[in-house]
């Protein structure tokens, strides 16, 4: 079953919407089953809004408009309502109150949810469009501040494993005194939860004066980051309490990662084949033990010297 959490995605919208939108946020979060049964127009009224900031408010979350976000709604509802109250419960977050039990617990419905639900609201057009971008750039560049950084270590150790070339920066000096390393038609990827790091504005609009594709992973839809990419991918993560978005959107970005990985893995079956079979050798020699990559070589046929001319 999925578990999707748009009402957990609203809750952390907040600071990115508009005071308007953040009325309707409001209420959907507040009457979530109500706002369900309502058109555009009545959840205007009912906001005491208007059709177009309805319509803005849907899209500041990521949807093409308000039917397709009452779809949605319609089934965190459902979902919400199947699932016995465990994901709502989690809308208090971790309280002083809570066991060591209840702790893990929460923890661990909301690390699955965030999982569950970033992989849900993957564009899949955009995800093929950002594979086939790295397959095609000769060196692609990777930034990320604080538990981003993380994140930006993971990806280049992964494509570096794949034979592509990569670098990551976890500050904006070395990014920028870096710069000369892309060039045209060569891929940086921005990791921000927020979108609107200053450092990380600032590394993007350099490396696209330069020509290189933009690609972002952020959980914000409506950012100064957005605005500058070529490509977006969009994760679920929500804060709690006790629990800053650095814990649930590092694990929401590594989801984005693994998959893109494995998707370019698969597209380069031969070539990704043979560079993890060089770095597994590699690194098996450190570990003590003894790597075969190939324990049945077939023999090799030679040509017979005696042969009929």
């Amino acid at each position: 079953m999925a578990t999707s959490d748009l009402i957990g995605e609203i809750r952390n919208s907040f600071d990115s919407l508009h005071a308007s939108e953040a009325a309707i946020a409001q209420l959907v979060i507040d009457n979530p089953d109500r706002v369900t049964a309502m058109n555009i127009s009545q959840l205007a009224e009912f906001s005491e809004t208007s059709v177009a900031t309805v319509v803005r408010f849907s899209k500041a979350l990521g949807f093409k408009g308000y039917p397709d976000f009452r779809m949605a709604l319609v089934g965190e509802v459902s979902r919400r309502n199947s699932t016995t109250g465990a994901i709502s419960n989690l809308d208090g977050g971790i309280t002083i109150d809570d066991s060591d039990e209840e702790i893990i617990r929460k923890i661990a419905l909301a690390d699955a949810i965030a999982i569950q639900s970033t992989a849900e609201r993957l564009d899949v057009a955009t995800f093929k469009k950002v594979v086939n971008a790295w397959g095609k750039a000769r060196t692609v560049g990777i930034i990320g501040l604080a538990s981003s950084g993380y994140v930006a270590m993971d990806l280049q150790l992964k494509l570096n494993r794949l034979g592509k070339p990569a670098i990551a920066w976890r500050d904006a000096h070395s990014a920028l005194t870096s710069i000369s390393l892309l060039n045209k038609g060569d891929v940086l990827v921005a990791v921000s939860h927020s979108g609107t790091t200053l450092d990380i504005v600032d590394v993007m609009n350099e490396f696209k004066a330069r020509g290189v594709t933009i690609v972002l992973i952020t959980n914000s839809h409506r950012s100064t980051s957005t605005t500058i990419a070529d490509l977006t991918l969009y994760t679920s993560a929500r804060e709690t309490t006790f629990r800053s978005g650095a814990t649930a959107s590092r694990i929401a970005q590594l989801t984005v990662v693994d998959c893109l990985c494995v998707a370019m893995a698969q597209r380069n079956w031969s070539e990704t084949k043979s560079a993890l079979e060089i770095s597994r050798a590699a690194v098996g020699s450190r570990s003590g033990k003894k790597v075969v990559t190939n324990k049945h070589p077939k023999p090799v046929k030679t040509r017979n010297q005696g042969g009929n001319k």
